[in-house]
């Protein structure tokens, strides 16, 4: 006898169907999800207590890593906010009772240490990019470029093929299928980047090339060495791949463009990341107010 289909209900089940249906860019979301449905997995979801997310937490907070580590307040947020991003595709999908309460409603997040926002100057970046051309990988310079002109991610970046780059038109731009956040994006390019694409792309090249890839067409290259090197000739400390994102989203907040703006640039979700470039954009709230009330 054939068993009927059954909607998913419990924890472990909804994880499950969320995993398969959902674009996950974030590899640690996996794992901060099994934990809790090695906890709870076999809990209807609707079931699931505010007592019981708190004894989660708490176990997170007291429990040492390998190395005798606690974890810290922001990456409990990540686990708190792996098992919130379940609940809400849960409640898209309908899984949940019309009317049902999050039990984390009323639980306090971890502050959040936003820290110092790393950015290069106009000077760093001339260092930079003179230093990237010393290099042996011959797109290092391009893929630096890009990445202040756009703010996208590594992994963005890394996966664009030759496809993915509109040169001609009124509005050249570089075209991301899906982002970490899942969402597609379009990020203009200046004219300096549509000259060094040109220059760049080889006859033999298809569409579906990786731009950035190195003796394997196939894949993206490893350029953490070269880029590592070129921060040390050009003197440059405390800078990551990822401070050219940062660089890209301050420029923008320097020049008085709006938070609004900027988190559309960057492709964020919520405006919590945007806020850390917010005391920046004092120039763009001067002339708002100067305008406004003179």
């Amino acid at each position: 006898m054939k068993t009927a289909y059954q909607t998913p209900k419990t924890v472990a089940e909804i994880a499950s169907v969320f995993l398969s249906l959902t674009p996950v860019r974030d590899q640690m979301l996996k794992s901060r999800l099994q934990f809790w449905t090695d906890r709870y997995g076999d809990k209807p979801l609707a079931d699931l207590s505010p007592d019981d997310v708190d004894a989660v937490l708490a176990e997170l907070e007291t429990t040492p890593n390998k190395n005798g580590k606690f974890k810290s307040g922001p990456t409990i947020n990540r686990y708190r906010m792996a098992m919130q991003s379940m609940i809400r595709f849960a409640k898209q999908k309908r899984l949940l009772p019309r009317g049902w309460v999050s039990p984390f409603t009323d639980i306090p997040q971890h502050k959040e240490n936003p820290g110092k926002v790393r950015f290069l100057t106009p000077e760093e970046e001339g260092k930079l990019m003179d230093a990237a051309r010393l290099q042996s990988w011959v797109l290092l310079p391009l893929l630096i470029r890009l990445a202040i002109v756009t703010g996208l991610r590594r992994g963005a970046l890394l996966g664009l093929r030759w496809g993915d780059v509109i040169l001609e038109g009124e509005a050249p731009h570089v075209k991301v299928e899906r982002t970490k956040n899942g969402d597609a994006h379009v990020s203009p390019i200046t004219p300096d980047l549509v000259a060094e694409f040109k220059r760049m792309r080889r006859i033999r090249t298809m569409d579906g090339d990786l731009i950035f890839a190195g003796k394997h067409h196939n894949a993206p290259h490893d350029f953490r060495h070269g880029f590592t090197e070129a921060c040390h000739l050009a003197g440059l400390e405390g800078v990551t791949f990822h401070t050219l994102r940062h660089t890209s989203c301050s420029r923008l907040a320097q020049a008085g463009v709006d938070i609004l703006a900027i988190a559309e640039h960057a492709g964020h979700r919520s405006l919590t990341m945007t806020r850390r470039y917010s005391h920046l954009c004092i120039k763009g709230r001067a002339s708002t107010i100067n305008n406004v009330f003179a």
